[in-house]
């Protein structure tokens, strides 16, 4: 394999991990908010919980693949800075980590038979399946005390 796609493979591994590291505060912060509505905070926990799955797959693919900068992505991540986060942040991050797990998926035929692309897609598909959840108001749960349009989201009309 060239240097060049398997150097950007790394990358985009690492952008991956670095996107479920941040996530991982914010989903505590909001699991934790006790003036959320408890099912936002109920499905933010189990989140918190698939997204350090997540993040040990794609860890040990980099173990596999760049040794070295698995190991340096292994530092803690800190709390979340500028308060505390909410539906509206939470949409936007699971965007982020869709888009960052798109970017590898794009290098998977460039990395070694690591089921890599299964563990790609299978992160969007849960990213997206999140995301679906929180546009919708998660159903029609009667204390979930907030709209997809109270959280400033658009509904495309089609």
């Amino acid at each position: 394999m060239d240097a060049a796609p398997r150097t950007t493979l790394n990358l985009r591994l690492a952008d991956a991990c670095r996107m479920e590291q941040h996530a991982l505060p914010i989903l505590a912060a909001i699991a934790g908010n006790r003036t959320l509505a408890r099912a936002l905070r109920d499905r933010a926990e189990l989140h918190h919980v698939e997204t350090q799955a997540q993040l040990s797959q794609t860890l040990a693919v980099l173990d596999v693949l760049a040794p070295s900068l698995a190991q340096r992505l292994r530092v803690p991540t800190g709390a979340v800075a500028g308060g505390d986060p909410g539906v509206v942040q939470w949409m936007a991050l699971e965007r982020r980590e869709i888009e960052a797990y798109q970017a590898v998926l794009a290098y998977c035929t460039h990395g070694p038979a690591l089921d890599l692309a299964r563990i790609c897609a299978s992160a969007i598909d849960l990213q997206r399946a999140v995301l679906l959840w929180l546009e919708a108001g998660a159903g029609d749960t009667p204390d979930y005390g907030w709209t997809p349009e109270s959280a400033g989201v658009l509904r495309l009309v089609g």
